[in-house]
């Protein structure tokens, strides 16, 4: 009975371990996602801003 109790008591505290684990990835995971999205959020901008300087410029020179 001893050794299973032992046992148990081992599972829990890997069990509680990964479960921190996860819940840091998450976040880490949460933020790098955001991010990102930020990123592509100024990256569609200024793309966008490009390619209406572009499109003036473009309408100039075939002219």
């Amino acid at each position: 009975m001893y050794w299973f109790l032992l046992f148990l008591g081992v599972v829990a505290v890997w069990l509680l371990v990964l479960a921190l684990l996860a819940k840091k990835l998450w976040g880490r995971t949460k933020a790098l996602t955001r991010e990102l999205v930020a990123a592509q959020s100024k990256l569609d901008a200024a793309q966008s801003q490009t390619r209406s300087g572009q499109s003036g410029e473009g309408a100039r020179a075939r002219a």
